[in-house]
């Protein structure tokens, strides 16, 4: 009995030295894994380390993919810092590459982990880098979102990053037209500028400024700055600087209409120039005096001088220059010798700048030289000649079209990007909280189980030390045993009890632990169930843009259809106009019949025209048709809903179009589609304005509004009131010369709304007044730079007024601009 007694306390407490031993080990694993995940994140920054010095070297590829091993290893290690800067690193290296997609997608992901992190510095850098991914790539609006954010956050401390942000807001308003909101932004940056002494820094605000009242048309204030801006070179002996700014205040001054200081501050700038060293930059701006000075000659009739200075500035050109800036000096000489009638020498002139400019991508100034030919050859009576160069002036002009029109679904393709990287970026932010969110409760988990395995460590070492007295207590007992054999076997009772109790104990927690198994197990399952029904989310986005992508190539593929019938008509009708134009030298005396053979073939091609417009409209009605039978008798899902939505506005544009087509052949049958409806003209008329000032600006014109406040709205139909418009604006810009003014007036007149075009032009002569809205008809006057003018415009002008019950004529002296007037009655009849 006393063996036996001996031998199971000594196997009891051999258990509990194990159970110790275990529990120990744990808590050492526990440690190793902290140690290995500190090591972790020492490598993650030594790549990113690597990663910002491949970028800072301008090796973006290496630079991509040591920023996309960091974000790997941060991500597993769940390591935020991280996983911020290789996502940054990601985004800058992305945008330097024009990835502007990719950029904006590792940007987006960065963001949110930056605001938990409490970092202003951090938030500012990253905010201002969004606001400059989007400034270049031409989205101002999204970019002015970003840097105000930046600037909120901002403490000032940073004086060179209070410039930046500063500046960057001010080119934003500035390009959004935001004009005061600009100013103000910019005069902020002056006074920190001035204090801060960088004249580099207030000589690029002054000029911003500058910038900013000219475009607004307050040449006073203009000058006025730039004098600032020219005392500052002056002051740094800046004579690149001072001549540049001597041009720009002659320029101010040829606007105030004062040729004589405009030329003296020319000549001063051509002066400095001539005394700097030889190099391309010295002769570009040599060659912008001269222009500028041979302009002024131009303008007071000093033909002579004017082309003695333009062909020195030719002859600077020749040696040193392009061949497109030779060709521009060319057009100036033939332009001039033109307006002399001196028709061999804008021939020759013309022809070297043909030659010059073909093949190469500015083909709209080649255009313009054809069209110059054209005009030349006609004036000179060969005919022949002058319909071959138009036919070359056309083709390019319609190529010039179509590039106008890839570019605008360029920026539409370019903003539908910008909406779906966002969609997709908040969709993998949305995962990666998943996955944050798992790992933060797997940790919590791990630190509880190592925080209770702590407590049950210390607990079985007090159950030791309580061990090791009751051995005592039982040793003393066995020497006893004898006289106390009764007080052993209930000792021995108590120590059987214990042992059941810990073997429940143990039971217990076994259990326990199979529930947390468990546990886990079915959080694992439903994680495995989410991620799956995300998958088949994005699936379904891909199929639907799928299925965008076939409706859009669908329509494109109808158009070009379109377009090509309307080429070959339009060829068919070149050839037979080219044939009858050499009977017509040929056959004088069959003039009668020549012209009515080209009425029947002109209606053949406005029959054409309906013809082809009335047969598209009739698939077209039958897809509206068979849309609205869809959506009254089908049971369709939302999704669904949206597809037959989407098909129906892409018929409607559709069927817009070919009304549009139609009623350009009610212009010769005279039976016009009119459609009314109420329309605000002030709005209308400013929006028409707007769309024009980009244009006048390219000329240095100033367009002044003049509105009536409170005008009410008139009964018209919006398109050809807006058609009335345009061409009025198209034709006072047109024929303004360099730096003149436009004054477009809007008031009441008894029951009509008065609208006014009046430019500062070279007016219409009294011949062509009387034939002024006849169709077909070119006014002796020229647009002043090389424009477009078919001679149709005012003959539609005219017949859309009449036809919507108002009154159009014009007001011209000539040498004083003309004032074209429309009156459109308040009510439709």
């Amino acid at each position: 009995m006393d063996a036996l007694n001996t031998i199971m306390i000594y196997l009891y407490g051999t258990i509990l030295h194990v159970r110790s031993l275990f529990f120990l080990a744990c808590i050492l694993i526990s440690a190793s894994l902290s140690a290995q995940d500190g090591q972790g994140n020492k490598k993650v920054l030594e790549i990113i380390s690597q990663s910002q010095q491949y970028l800072n070297n301008h090796q973006y590829g290496e630079a991509i993919t040591s920023a996309q091993v960091a974000l790997d290893q941060s991500t597993r290690l769940n390591y935020k810092e991280g996983m911020v800067n290789s996502l940054l690193l990601l985004a800058q290296a992305q945008k330097h590459r024009l990835n502007y997609t990719s950029s904006l997608n590792y940007f987006l992901q960065a963001l949110p982990e930056v605001k938990k992190q409490n970092n202003n510095a951090l938030l500012v850098r990253t905010n201002t880098l969004i606001g400059e991914l989007f400034q270049e790539w031409g989205v101002p609006e999204k970019a002015l979102l970003y840097y105000q954010s930046a600037l909120q956050i901002h403490d000032g401390k940073d004086n060179r990053q209070t410039l930046v942000l500063i500046e960057r807001t001010a080119e934003v308003h500035n390009s959004l037209h935001q004009k005061d909101m600009s100013l103000k932004m910019y005069f902020q940056l002056l006074d920190l500028t001035k204090k801060n002494n960088d004249p580099a820094l207030s000589i690029s605000a002054l000029q911003k400024i500058v910038s900013i009242y000219y475009g607004a048309g307050d040449i006073d204030n203009s000058l006025k700055y730039n004098l600032q801006i020219l005392e500052l070179y002056q002051q740094q002996n800046d004579k690149v600087g001072t001549a540049s700014t001597l041009n720009s205040v002659g320029n101010y001054y040829k606007d105030l209409k004062n040729p004589g200081k405009a030329i003296e501050y020319y000549q001063a700038a051509l002066e400095i120039n001539r005394q700097l060293s030889a190099s391309n930059e010295r002769d570009n701006r040599l060659v912008t005096n001269l222009i500028n000075i041979g302009t002024i000659y131009q303008e007071r009739g000093d033909t002579r001088n004017s082309i003695k200075t333009f062909k020195e500035a030719l002859a600077v050109k020749i040696e040193n220059g392009t061949p497109v800036e030779q060709a521009v000096m060319y057009n100036y000489l033939a332009s001039l010798y033109l307006s002399q009638s001196d028709f061999a020498e804008a021939e020759q002139y013309t022809r070297e700048a043909i030659s010059l400019l073909t093949g190469t991508e500015n083909r709209r100034m080649l255009a313009t030289n054809h069209k110059r030919l054209s005009s030349i050859y006609a004036q000179q009576g060969n005919y022949e000649k002058a319909l071959m160069s138009y036919k070359s002036y056309s083709l390019l002009n319609d190529s010039l079209l179509y590039q106008e029109q890839l570019v605008l679904e360029k920026e539409k393709l370019k903003q539908y990007l910008i909406e779906t990287t966002e969609k997709e970026a908040k969709l993998s932010l949305i995962d990666q909280e998943v996955q944050s969110l798992k790992l933060r409760n797997e940790k919590e988990t791990a630190e509880r189980e190592r925080q209770e395995m702590m407590l049950l460590l210390k607990e079985k070492e007090l159950q030791n030390v309580s061990l090791q007295k009751d051995q005592s207590e039982q040793a003393r007992a066995v020497q006893q045993l004898q006289l106390q054999q009764g007080k052993i076997e209930k000792e021995k009772q108590e120590q059987e009890i214990v042992l059941l109790e810990q073997k429940r104990v143990l039971q217990n927690a076994e259990i326990e632990r199979k529930e947390s198994q468990e546990k886990e197990r079915l959080k694992e399952l439903a994680y495995k169930n989410t991620r799956l029904e995300l998958q088949q989310y994005q699936l379904e986005r891909a199929d639907i843009r799928q299925q965008n992508l076939i409706y859009v190539s669908v329509l494109f593929l109808m158009l070009i259809l379109f377009g090509a019938i309307a080429y070959f008509v339009k060829r068919r009708d070149n050839k037979r106009l080219e044939v009858q134009f050499h009977e017509i030298n040929k056959q004088k005396e069959e003039i009668e019949v020549i012209n009515k053979s080209l009425i029947e073939l002109n209606e053949e091609k406005n029959d054409l025209i309906g013809i082809v417009a009335h047969d598209l409209k009739s698939p077209l009605n039958q897809i509206s048709g068979m849309l609205e039978i869809m959506k009254l008798t089908a049971k369709q899902s939302e999704e669904q809903q949206g597809y037959v939505s989407r098909i129906e506005q892409s018929t409607t544009r559709l069927k817009n179009m070919v009304t549009k087509i139609l009623d350009v052949s009610a212009i010769e049958s005279k039976t016009l589609n009119i459609t009314p409806e109420s329309i605000d003209l002030t709005r209308l008329l400013d929006e028409m304005v707007n769309r024009f000032l980009l244009m006048a600006e390219k000329k240095q014109i100033r367009v002044i509004k003049n509105f009536e406040e409170n005008l009410p709205k008139i009964n018209s139909d919006r398109s050809y009131v807006s058609e009335v418009l345009e061409n009025l604006m198209s034709n006072a810009v047109k024929y303004s010369p360099l730096g003149k003014e436009i004054t477009v007036r809007l008031g009441r007149c008894n029951q009509f709304l008065k609208v006014e075009f009046m430019d500062r032009g070279q007016g219409i002569s009294e011949k062509d007044m009387k034939n002024l809205f006849g169709k077909y008809h070119k006014l002796s006057a020229r647009p002043t730079a090389g424009e477009d003018s078919t001679g149709l415009g005012l003959s539609i002008v005219k017949k859309y007024v009449l036809a919507l019950g108002g009154k159009v004529w014009c007001e011209s002296e000539v040498g004083k601009g003309s004032n074209f007037i429309v009156e459109l009655p308040l009510t439709l009849n």
